[in-house]
């Protein structure tokens, strides 16, 4: 069964242990795995999942609901709703964003979308710290050539958009980008970024109402030995039930101290809600 799903995520893979088929990008093959667990799971209880496989199953087929809402101080806003189809891959990873643009003479717009991952720019160079990655994704952005709806004062115009978290996953999946590919080729960024062992998350990710624990504790890391993306070496670390933290490399398993599972250059990091 895993041939079968590492054929359809790089068909080029040899057929036998001596071929050496083109490195992918670990993050990219996490959510093909998560994608594809997701539609079994959903076979196993009888739901009907997405066409060959492709994935589209992780979020609900039918049109998306659009409300007018009522927040607090009795403003309202547009929303419109996306949800995960639910599956016990879901419930442990999956969350929710709440992404809200405002122009001056509408109504606030708001998207609630499903999330398995949240994505991380660690390249401006503010950024040192996993705190400050979060606090720059939920940092409002200006949006040039807005188009607005004829429901307010129709035109473009200049609009803000707020991304904060609606509903926390269990497990908070964090994916620090230090991959780019362009016509010149893909690069790596090589720059350090620290990490702690218990993350609050700030009030100001959160939206408002949101009462769920703010407090993770990391459980597990992926790091990328190498220069370059298509190049270099993935490792692991994993803490085990008993605290004791462990290194993957390939076959080989080995018990490590925090102090080398909190070096600065992770590239996918795994807190578990507490």
């Amino acid at each position: 069964m895993f041939e079968g799903v590492l054929k359809n995520f790089t068909p080029d893979v040899p057929s036998s242990l001596s071929g050496r088929p083109r490195q992918e990008d670990a993050q990219e093959f996490l959510s093909f795995i998560m994608d594809r667990m997701h539609d079994e799971l959903l076979k196993l209880e009888g739901q009907p999942v997405g066409i060959n496989g492709a994935g589209s199953s992780l979020v609900s087929s039918a049109e998306d609901d659009e409300w007018e809402t009522v927040g607090p101080k009795n403003k309202s806003a547009v929303t419109r709703t996306q949800s995960f189809i639910p599956s016990a891959l879901s419930d442990i990873f999956g969350g929710q964003l709440s992404s809200v643009v405002k122009a001056r003479g509408n109504k606030p717009s708001a998207t609630v979308q499903p999330f398995l991952l949240l994505q991380l720019d660690i390249c401006p160079e503010a950024v040192h710290t996993i705190e400050d990655a979060l606090h720059l994704f939920s940092a409002p952005e200006d949006l040039e050539g807005y188009r607005t709806s004829a429901t307010g004062k129709a035109g473009v115009v200049t609009a803000r958009k707020f991304v904060k978290i609606q509903t926390l996953s269990k497990i908070m999946i964090l994916h620090l980008v230090r991959f780019s590919y362009g016509s010149r080729g893909s690069t790596k960024l090589h720059k350090p970024v620290h990490f702690p062992l218990e993350l609050i998350l700030g009030r100001e990710l959160l939206v408002s109402s949101l009462t769920e624990s703010r407090k993770y504790e990391l459980v597990a890391t992926i790091t990328h030995h190498g220069r370059e993306p298509s190049k270099g070496h993935y490792t692991a670390d994993a803490r085990h039930s008993n605290g004791q933290w462990l290194r993957f490399d390939d076959a080989n398993v080995t018990a490590i101290g925090t102090n080398k599972v909190l070096h600065d250059q992770a590239y996918v990091l795994f807190y578990k809600q507490v």
